[in-house]
Formats: structure tokens, sequence, C-alpha cells
């Protein structure tokens, strides 16, 4: 009875060094694994892109622009789009637009980009941010935060883009550099552009 629990613990002490050999050669090959992952992420995800599983149509608003003129989601139909919800409180926000009217310039006929400032309310501020930073790209103006909220919008800033059959394809929240070649690769991949 003796020998067989000296044998007993030989078999136990050789399948835990069996096992703690095997634990660590482990760790090496999980990280050739996620490196090899990481080299083959899409440029949407490396940008930072959050892809939406079911594509699905935005859902429809109509707001005033700063001229007072009302522009309707509607009238993108068939273009790739960019909705940008911004703050004029917001400084990387401001930073995020200055680098989305160099993108434009760059970029000219490939996407529309429409910002929506989410305070409305305040709209002498909004103007004075237009103003200040140069910004040449319509500015909507969202009362009381409903389109915000019906987007889903937790902070700013935050961008939608919608493809040519109106379908949102993705969402990209927080700061971003958009002239960087990767914001382009990864808007042209999304969107299917050329």
């Amino acid at each position: 009875m003796e020998r067989l629990g000296t044998l007993m613990r030989g078999m136990a002490l050789f399948l835990l060094m069996a096992l703690g050999a095997a634990i660590t050669a482990i760790p090496p090959l999980q990280a050739q694994d996620s490196s090899s992952a990481l080299r083959k992420a899409s440029v949407c995800e490396s940008f930072g892109v959050q892809r939406f599983e079911a594509r699905k149509e935005p859902p429809p608003f109509s707001l005033k622009d700063l001229n007072g003129k009302q522009i309707s989601l509607n009238e993108y139909k068939w273009k790739p789009l960019l909705l940008f919800f911004w703050g004029s409180w917001c400084l990387a926000c401001k930073e995020d637009i200055a680098l989305l009217e160099k993108f434009v310039e760059k970029n000219r006929g490939q996407l529309e980009i429409l910002t929506i400032a989410i305070d409305g309310e305040k709209e002498k501020r909004v103007r004075k941010v237009v103003k200040d930073h140069r910004i040449s790209l319509p500015v909507l103006l969202d009362q009381k935060e409903q389109v915000a909220r019906t987007y889903g919008v937790r902070m700013i800033p935050t961008a939608f883009l919608i493809n040519r059959l109106g379908l949102v394809e993705g969402m990209v929240v927080g700061q971003r550099d958009w002239c960087s070649q990767e914001a382009l690769s990864a808007v042209k991949e999304l969107l299917d552009l050329r």
C-alpha cells in the first residue's frame, strides 16, 4: 500500500511537471497568434471604426443650418456620407472639424460631410466657432439634442459613416486624425470608395 502511495505521488509530480511545461509553452504561441491577428486587422479597426453587424437605415432627420435652411438626411441618399456630431465647447471636436475640412479638400467628390452641433440652442456660440475656425462644412443645429439622442450619441465627437445605399456601416467615437492616410483608407474600405 505504501508502495502504491509513493507511485501515485510520483505520477502526480510527473503530471504537474508536464502541465507546467505545457503552460510555459503556451504564451509564446498565443503572442505569435495575436501579433499575426494584429497584422491582419483591417484599416477600419486600426483607425477605431466600430462596425455594425447589422447594417440599417439611419434615423431620418431634418435640421436647420446656420442660414435657416432646412436640411434633410434624404437629400444625401445615394451619396457616401459622414455625419459628425460635435459641440462648441469641445476642443477635440473643433480640432477634428479642422481636419475634416482638409480631408474634404483632398478628397473632393468622394464623400459628403454633415456636421451636427448638439448645442443648437446656443446658436451664437456655434456661429462664433464656425467663424473663428473658418468652417465651410455644412453645420446643422440639433435643437435640444433630439437627433443625437436618436442616434445614440453618448460622447462627442462621434461620427457615423453611411454608404451609398443609405445604410449605416459604422461609427467612430472620439478624436481621430482625419487627415491621415489611415483615415482615408478606413473610409474607402468601409464605404467601398474608389
